[in-house]
This record gives C-alpha cells, sequence and structure tokens, in this order.
C-alpha cells in the first residue's frame, strides 16, 4: 500500500451512528422544546452544528450557555447509554478486517474525530479500539483545535508521518478540510456529501468491504 500513513473519522466513518444521535436529540428537543427531532429536521437545520450552537438555535437563544452546556453533556450522556444498550452497535463492515490487515502490514493509523474525550474513551472501551490504535494517537475535540484540518495536521504529528497519507471522512466539512491537508480522500457515502461535487476524491465507498481490493486500484 503507497500511503505512510491513514486516518479516520469516527462517527458516520467507521460508526454508523447517526440514528442513535438522532435518538439522543430527540429525547433532548422534546424535553427542551416539546417537540421531536426528526432525521430531515437534523438535516435541514441543524446538521454539522457543534452541540451548544445547535441547542441555542433549537431553542431560539432563549437558555443561558451553563443550560446549554449541562444540555450538551445530557445529551451525549443519553447517547452513550443509547450505545451501549444496542445490540447491534458495531463498528461498520469491514473495519475490523481492515484494522487487522493495516496492523499486519505496519501501516499506521489512528482516529481524528470531533468528538469529545468522553465520547472517544467511551468507544476505545466499547469496541476495544486499543488492540489496534495507540489511544494516545487519537485526536479528539479538547478545545484547542479550530477545525478538523488543524486536528488531521495533529494526527499526522502523533503517528510521525507526512504525505502521502490517506483519509476516510463521511462530512462534506471533514472532507474538504482532509483536502487542505494535502492528504487523499476516500468519503463514506452520506446526507453531508450528496449535495457536492467533489472531483478530487479517490472514491466515495458505503462501508469498509472490499476496501483492500479498492485500495489496489486506485491510481497514484
Amino acid at each position: 500500500m503507497r500511503y505512510n500513513g491513514i486516518i479516520f473519522d469516527f462517527n458516520g466513518t467507521l460508526f454508523f451512528d447517526t440514528d442513535i444521535h438522532i435518538q439522543a436529540w430527540d429525547t433532548i428537543a422534546m424535553n427542551a422544546i416539546g417537540k421531536h427531532m426528526t432525521r430531515e429536521i437534523l438535516v435541514q437545520k441543524y446538521w454539522g452544528l457543534a452541540n451548544i450552537d445547535l441547542i441555542q438555535r433549537m431553542t431560539n437563544n432563549t437558555l443561558s450557555i451553563e443550560e446549554c452546556e449541562r444540555l450538551s453533556a445530557e445529551k451525549e450522556s443519553l447517547y452513550r447509554m443509547y450505545v451501549k444498550n444496542d445490540p447491534n452497535a458495531a463498528l461498520a463492515p469491514g473495519v475490523i478486517e481492515f484494522f487487522h490487515y493495516l496492523k499486519h502490514h505496519n501501516i499506521p493509523f489512528t482516529i481524528a474525530s470531533a468528538s469529545i474525550k468522553e465520547n472517544i474513551d467511551f468507544y476505545v472501551s466499547q469496541f476495544h479500539l486499543d488492540q489496534w490504535i495507540d489511544p494516545d494517537t487519537i485526536v479528539y475535540d479538547d478545545g484547542t483545535y479550530k477545525n478538523k484540518y488543524e486536528m488531521y495536521l495533529e494526527a499526522m504529528r502523533r503517528l510521525r508521518i507526512d504525505n502521502p497519507v490517506l483519509i476516510f471522512e463521511d462530512s462534506i466539512n471533514g472532507v474538504l478540510a482532509a483536502k487542505k491537508a494535502n492528504a487523499k480522500v476516500i468519503a463514506i457515502a452520506s446526507d453531508s456529501l450528496e449535495a457536492h461535487e467533489l472531483p478530487f476524491l479517490s472514491a466515495t465507498i458505503q462501508d469498509f468491504q472490499g476496501i483492500i481490493e479498492l485500495l489496489e486500484t486506485l491510481p497514484e
């Protein structure tokens, strides 16, 4: 494989959890404003917003920042509980096989995610990620990064690699950040990407089944 390393986004990329996030947001929305949060509403009105911004917009800026922070923490706690109680919660199809392949071939890889530390710690425990990835190399939202671009640069630094690097992403902001970092980019098909033309993508995939064979066919 002709990459010095690989970086993965997590939510919507390695773990297809949109429906679980919507379930948690629906609970928060019903408690906060008495209205349901559907997939359509989330995608059309709030997609890509940070938790605090989403809550402020959802409540028409009627809550204090402290109350928004409390609701944000409650939403993430609900989300983790729903994941833990979901018997079907698992890494995306093909991910485990791909991780084993990368480990066997000594190809460095890690995760760069906009998730908070509590969620990253939960993912490491829930999916036993530390059997493949050194948790110290995982980059997450600790408040020091302006955007996903900076997170990808930090992930490269922690892996001690430079380009050519391959990044897997499912959001438009993440894809554009990966491109800005001069990485090769493979997108996971998602609602966030449907409306955009992205000619620089190396490929768009549904999941990681057959990914090893696909990578062997991609041009330099």
